[in-house]
């Protein structure tokens, strides 16, 4: 084909060709159309009705298929994107996530838009989300060149105000109260203009749901407002009425509101909320989540107001009403009873008026009239605010936990607000009832930023504590409080004062703790006569007298008197003392004391039963243990809220002592008569006192541990001066070898030993079986440790020093005296070098001494002693057991090689052996022998004179061999002979005398009458013999016979007798070998020479006084008297 693609191409109707003349019209079947036979006009016209009819059908029906299949929408988005971008400013973009139109029910169009988002540019956050805004609209009106919206609903809307850009904030230097009527005539104008557009627009109803209203709050969480199901709907008389719910941070509510329409007029308007939550606004919580500040609650809320009409007056009412809530302060709960408060506007007035209301916290009712007022109302000239007056009439305060009866009472408080210098000024706050009364002021300003300041103080004369009790808030000082209503009892309050100071911004933001200091929070007053609960368990103070001061977190009761009376009937009084809580903010809140007290030693002793101190239990002692008198200032820090876990109470008491007795026995000993201090704390008990321990005076240092767990080390130092007496009762059977006034000081080493140092200087220190004994004067001290078991003592690292003498050692006595000891060290002298051990058996002491040198001159006196009669008559049996390389007696002789076995009954000798050898080499032998007829001992040795010198028994002999029996006879009596021969007496002084002293009327001596001088410096004796008898500690001698080569002599008397003393007669006889011639000669010898003494020739003489030294007499007559005649001139 020539043809151009797009050429117009033109038939005429020569080019038409009927279709059966066509090619395809030909064929062999034919496929044959026949067309219709032409029509009339009529017919005509009507096909061209109908096919307008069809076309405007076609047209409407394609217009409601792209209506529905969304052809608009695109279109509709972006317009409505621009729309709102246009409307909401450059710092937000809108973001649509569609937009379409659609049928709805009936003959209407819906408008929609979904996902629609308002987004801040900058931060990109969102300021809104909806997910669905629908609009219907009515088509006829539409067509009509009108837009009618009958219905709006909304779904899904969330709104951060936070985003929002922030308002100028309220100026409250333009609020009055007469601006009230003009505010309320204002809100019926835009009600009257929502109605118009409500009619304008002819929108029956407006549904609202899940509208979320995101608030910024100070703790960071937005409080999220959510409107649920709301519906506005337009009723046939054309009022609006609000009908829905509202959920507050998941909290529903109910709202419900009425515009009443006359006309073109709204006339009143009525709203009622129920169940508003209160918590999200006026509640702070702390840092653990708890409720710390504000309350807690929902409220009901009636607004009732009509538009003046006529003559018809407006009015205004709004009740407020409170079912159940609970209120605060410090995280201290205070529950809110059913309150009611109504509120109306007095239009004659132009006031706010309080009606008769009423505010129920716990137990206490506050019901209340109040009027709020323009200032220039009653005072043209005065600054421009609000005064204020509320009267308080037939309240009744009966807060939990006070103890004391509901009280009647009434307020009374006037003031002012002024706004240009945003302050509230209550001059006049006053409570009056029939216990006391209290007038006081405040003065809040809100000024800058942060909490305003606020002053307040208030006064009382005299009240009584139970007013205090119920008027006092719970949210002022709640520490406080709370300890004041759990221990203050009874009594007159004077001198009351209450100071509050809390500068701007101090109340930290965010409902943060408040902890008021010593110059912002003052509570101060007297009591008289009240009852105090001071700690623990402790019995309640009464009759107290006491200042009470509360100096910011710091409470403090100044005790000046009291008396705290016990179960038992005890009591104690306090002469002062204070009661403190240092830190009524903190937590565990602790509390100190520190009191004064005095009484009976058993009422202090029951006082330190009672917790925080509980004590007394844990020493096994009982109040009635205890008597006597005692002061104590007891101190304590203790905590006063067991579910806080303070910790363990720290307490300490000093009482002082005055003549305190125990009842009870320590360690078997009665103890009393206690001057002195006792200090008591957790730890530790120490006592430094002047007492009796059974009855002997002492000083006495003691400290125990008073808790299982302390570490303190038990201390006790006894110091005492006893005597005999004093001794026997504390260590009876030390008797034996103490006597005299000792100082004794004791030291606790553990429960079962002590230390014991015992100043022996003005003791008589005496070891009986040694004969030792240390007389008082001579400085000696003894230190060893002593332990106890009943009536055991045992005495360990036992030692003696002194001057000269000393001893180490262990000893051990019973109910009966000593037991055992055991020296292994002994110097009782400076020549002494051995050890002793003694166990007191049955019957008696059994001694063993080893070692290499004993001196046992004490030994020989007391043997002598004994026999004098002025020592003790005591039986006590002895068996001594000695080794000794040697031992040292008198006159500086001693024994060598010794090996003694003795056993006595006092003075009774049952068992004496003993070997040894002298200086000169000579064997002395000591045996005894148990006969049937009864004891024998004997002594044998080769010089005599050594053992008269080591005995002491004589001094001037010299050799000799010595051989003495002795048997055992009645009544512990012994007789026998003593033999010495070949002896020799050297300067013998006494002896001398005799034969040079002139006597008699010519003063002849026995020189003279044998004309020669006799020398008896040295004299030899071939034999000495004499019979001993000793009987109740005397010894006599009875035929006595000296006889030498130039003098003899007889003697007989006593040697000794209980008294230490001699009593001696005889004759010496000089020229003793010729002399005695005289006696050998038939008749004439037996005149002559005397017969017993057997001399022609002597002098009679008298031995009288101390054995040691005695004094010589002598007959002068006799010397001229031959033979047997002498016995006449005998003494």
């Amino acid at each position: 084909m020539g043809e151009i693609r797009g050429e117009r191409v033109v038939f005429g109707r020569q080019d038409i060709v009927a279709l059966h003349e066509l090619p395809s019209a030909q064929v062999h079947d034919p496929m044959i159309v026949h067309c219709p036979l032409p029509t009339s006009s009529v017919k005509r016209v009507l096909g061209i009705v109908a096919g307008l009819v069809l076309l405007v059908v076609l047209v409407f029906a394609g217009l409601i298929g792209a209506v529905e299949a969304g052809l608009f929408d695109k279109t509709l988005s972006t317009r409505a994107k621009m729309a709102l971008d246009s409307a909401i400013g450059p710092r937000y973009t809108a973001q649509v996530g569609s937009t379409v139109i659609r049928f709805a029910s009936g003959p209407r169009l819906a408008l929609e838009a979904r996902d629609v988002n308002t987004v801040e540019r900058d931060s990109g956050r969102h300021l809104s989300r909806t997910d669905s805004i629908r609009l219907v609209l009515d088509p006829l009106a539409l067509f009509a060149g009108k837009l009618a919206i009958t219905e709006i609903e909304a779904d899904g809307i969330q709104l951060d105000a936070g985003l929002l850009p922030a308002g100028k904030p309220i100026d409250v230097s333009g609020l009055r109260v007469d601006q009230i009527p003009n505010g309320l005539e204002t809100l019926f104008r835009q009600l009257d203009i929502l109605r118009g557009f409500v009619d304008r627009g002819k929108t029956d109803a407006v549904r609202i749901a899940g509208l979320d209203l995101r608030l910024p709050v100070s703790n960071g969480t937005p409080l999220s407002i959510v409107l649920d199901a709301v519906e506005m709907r337009r009723d046939a008389d054309g009022s609006l009425s609000l009908k829905g719910g509202v959920t507050i941070d998941g909290a529903p509510a109910t709202l419900v509101a009425h515009a009443q329409n006359q006309g073109e007029r709204t006339v009143s308007l009525s709203a009622d909320i129920g169940g508003l939550v209160l918590t999200p606004f006026l509640l702070k919580w702390d840092a653990q989540g708890l409720p710390r500040q504000g309350l807690d609650g929902t409220l009901n809320l009636k607004l009732n107001a009509k538009r003046a009409e006529g003559e018809e007056k407006p009015s205004l009412a709004l009740d407020l009403g409170i079912d159940k809530a609970t209120f605060y302060s410090e995280s201290i709960a205070q529950d809110v009873g059913k309150s009611d408060v109504s509120v109306i506007y007095d239009f004659d007035k132009n006031s706010l008026e309080f009606l008769q209301s009423t505010l129920r916290f716990g137990g206490t009712t506050v019901p209340f009239t109040a009027a709020v007022i323009d200032l220039d109302r009653l005072d043209p000239k005065s600054q421009n605010g609000f005064g204020i007056d509320l009267l308080v009439s037939d309240g009744v305060a009966a807060p939990a936990g006070t103890g004391v009866a509901p009280l009647a009472y009434g307020a009374k408080v006037t003031g002012r607000y002024v706004t240009g210098i945003k302050e509230l000024q209550l001059e006049r706050m006053a409570v009056s009832s029939p216990l006391g009364t209290m007038a006081g002021s405040m003065v809040v300003r809100f000024k800058g930023e942060g909490s305003p300041e606020i002053s307040f103080g208030a006064q009382s004369p005299k009240v009584q504590t139970g007013a205090v009790k119920q008027l006092w808030p719970f949210w002022m000082a709640p520490k406080a409080r709370t300890w004041a209503l759990a221990n203050i009892y009874g009594g007159t309050i004077t001198n009351a004062s209450i100071a509050v100071f809390i500068p701007q911004g101090r109340i930290p933001p965010g409902g943060g703790p408040l902890h008021l200091g010593e110059t912002e929070l003052n509570i101060n007053f007297d009591m008289d006569d009240a009852r105090l609960n001071v700690a623990g368990d402790i019995p309640p103070v009464r009759d107290v007298v006491a200042h009470f001061d509360l100096s910011g977190p710091r409470l403090t009761v100044g005790l000046k008197s009291g008396a705290s009376f016990f179960p038992s009937g005890r009591s104690v009084a306090i002469s002062g003392g204070e009661f403190v809580i240092p830190a009524t903010y903190d937590k565990p809140l602790m509390a100190e004391i520190d009191m004064s007290v005095a009484g009976a030693a058993d009422a202090v002793a029951e006082l330190i039963t009672y917790k925080p101190i509980k004590v007394l239990q844990r020493t096994g002692f009982e109040p009635t243990d205890f008597s006597g008198t005692i002061t104590a200032d007891v101190q304590a820090t203790f905590g006063l809220v067991n579910a806080q876990d303070p910790p363990s109470p720290v307490w300490r008491t000093h009482m002082r002592l005055a003549g305190v007795d125990l009842g009870k026995e320590i360690a078997g000993r009665k103890i009393g008569d206690l001057d002195g201090t006792l200090d008591v704390d957790n730890q530790r008990a120490v006592l430094d006192a002047k007492g009796s321990v059974d009855k002997v005076p002492m000083d006495i240092h003691l400290v125990e541990p008073v808790d299982s767990g302390s570490t303190v080390k038990k201390e006790r130092v006894i110091t005492a001066t006893v005597n005999n007496e004093q001794r026997d009762m504390l260590a009876p059977g030390l008797g034996d070898i103490l006597s005299g006034s000792t100082k004794v000081e004791l030291s606790r080493l553990d429960d079962d030993r002590q230390a014991v140092s015992v100043d022996l200087t003005r003791s008589v220190l005496s070891i009986p079986w040694l004969g030792w004994t240390k007389g008082s004067g001579v400085p000696a001290k003894a230190e060893f440790e002593l332990s106890s078991d009943g009536p055991q003592v045992r005495i360990r690292d036992f030692e003696l020093t002194g001057q000269g003498f000393g001893a180490t050692g262990s000893l051990e006595f019973g109910k009966g005296g000593l037991v055992s000891a055991d020296f292994a060290r002994v110097r009782l002298t400076g020549a002494d070098n051995y050890g002793v051990k003694v166990k007191r058996g049955k019957s008696g002491y059994d001694i063993a001494v080893s070692g290499k040198q004993a001196d046992i001159r004490p030994v020989i006196a007391r043997m002598r002693s004994q026999q004098s009669g002025s020592g003790d008559k005591d039986d006590t049996a002895i068996t001594l057991r000695a080794d000794l390389d040697s031992i040292l007696g008198f006159n500086d002789e001693t024994i060598s090689n010794v090996s003694l076995t003795y056993a006595a009954r006092g003075s009774r000798i049952d068992k004496a052996e003993f070997s040894g050898v002298t200086k000169s080499g000579q064997a002395i032998v000591v045996q005894t022998e148990n006969g049937g007829d009864g004891s024998q001992i004997q002594v044998t040795s080769s010089d005599a004179g050594a053992v008269a010198r080591f005995t002491d028994v004589y001094k001037r002999m010299q050799g000799g061999l010595l051989n003495l029996k002795l048997r055992a006879g009645k009544n512990s009596s012994w007789a026998g002979n003593v033999d010495i021969r070949t002896f020799r007496l050297a300067n013998e002084q006494k002896l001398q005398s005799m034969v040079s002293t002139p006597v008699g009327n010519d003063g002849r001596s026995l020189n003279n009458a044998v004309r020669r001088d006799i020398d008896v410096s040295s004299e030899r004796f071939q034999r000495g013999f004499a019979r001993v008898i000793i009987q109740n500690d005397v010894v006599r001698i009875e035929n006595g016979v000296v006889r030498g080569e130039q003098v003899g002599a007889t003697f007989q008397g006593t040697l000794r007798d209980k008294q230490g003393n001699m009593d001696m007669t005889g004759t010496f006889m000089p020229a003793y070998g010729l002399n005695r011639l005289f006696a050998e000669l038939p008749l004439v010898g037996v005149i002559l020479g005397n017969g017993r003494d057997r001399g022609l020739l002597g002098i009679t003489f008298r031995l009288q006084g101390s054995f040691a030294e005695p004094r010589l007499s002598v007959n002068p007559l006799s010397l001229i008297a031959p033979g047997v005649f002498r016995q006449i001139f005998e003494f």
